[in-house]
């Protein structure tokens, strides 16, 4: 059984815009490694942090929905924090409507 993800992705990829699809084409392989499917992806373009707390001030934001097993998640989120092109991960599970009855 999967579920579907909703993934907010921060980049490091200063100064190199070129290296974006570089990065997707990884975070694919990593996703469809584990079983999972790519639904959409949408660039959002780099953007500057309201407060810096590491070593960037700014990253390439990156938004995912893709469908996955639940046993896998755990997985994936290690192999982005071990990914040096990802800078911050945020996953949000995707609820399916509730049946509407009259």
């Amino acid at each position: 059984m999967t579920h579907t993800y909703d993934a907010l992705l921060i980049l490091d990829i200063q100064g190199k815009e070129e290296g974006v699809k570089e990065a997707l084409d990884g975070i694919k392989a990593q996703i469809e490694g584990l079983g999972g499917h790519i639904k959409t992806t949408q660039r959002m373009d780099r953007r500057k942090f309201e407060r810096t707390a590491g070593k960037l001030d700014s990253g390439y934001y990156l938004g995912v929905t893709f469908e996955l097993d639940p046993k896998h998640l755990d997985a994936l989120k290690k192999a982005f924090t071990l990914d040096e092109k990802i800078y911050r991960q945020f996953y949000l599970r995707v609820e399916k409507p509730a049946p509407v009855t009259a």
